[in-house]
């Protein structure tokens, strides 16, 4: 994990006894940890109290270990635990606060992008890059296919999806740019494509191609 072994963590109480009721977990702009069986914070801090308790990292991460997958997660992002198939469902942008503090960490972080567009754009992403898989048999996750739509929107589709070129519909979910920078850090290099580029690779360790208008 990011966070040193003793850092303290919010939990819900009814995990404590029943960790497999595990819904989903948040990790705020200062790396701060919220696990939860799907309860939320309410108006009533003394309901809150009773229903969310403190815990050392390192002990909820031995309570759950699936959260080790999570381990490189950027700040300000989430993700939804699915039990079936023993994965993490990625989700950003988190609702944002609107306080002073809140604003000023948005516009630092626009200040500091130094790409195209804004890091809090939300851009689409096949299915398979939304998800962290927890199995030893997880496929490794890695972007095959990236565009930038000529209205400056983005694609990036990974390599569950066998031929993006060939294939009209791609089931896609929305991350923020910025987090999708930090999560495939082998994309940066093409954050400043124009409008209507296009990029493609053959393998994970391949270098990027730039796709010309007929095709190759």
């Amino acid at each position: 994990m990011g966070q040193e072994p003793h850092a303290a963590v919010l939990v819900a109480r009814g995990l404590i006894e029943h960790p497999e009721q595990l819904d989903h977990v948040l990790l705020d702009d200062e790396e701060g940890w919220f696990v939860s069986d799907g309860t939320e914070f309410g108006e009533d801090p003394e309901l809150d109290e009773e229903q969310f308790a403190t815990m050392c990292l390192h002990d909820v991460v031995e309570l759950m270990p699936q959260l080790s997958a999570l381990g490189e997660l950027p700040a300000g992002m989430g993700a939804e635990w699915n039990a079936d198939n023993a994965s993490w469902v990625l989700i950003s942008p988190l609702v944002p606060s609107d306080d002073d503090e809140a604003r000023a960490y948005r516009e630092a972080r626009a200040a500091a992008w130094p790409h195209a567009g804004s890091p809090m754009d939300e851009v689409n992403l096949s299915l398979g890059l939304m998800e962290i898989g927890t199995a030893a048999d997880a496929p490794a996750r890695g972007v095959r296919y990236v565009s930038r739509e000529e209205d400056g929107t983005w694609m990036f589709v990974g390599f569950e999806v066998p031929d993006p070129d060939e294939q009209t519909e791609v089931e896609v979910d929305t991350l923020e740019l910025g987090h999708v920078a930090q999560l495939y850090p082998d994309v940066v290099e093409l954050l400043d494509a124009e409008p209507g580029e296009v990029f493609f690779r053959e393998a994970p360790d391949a270098e990027w191609l730039h796709v010309i208008d007929d095709g190759e």
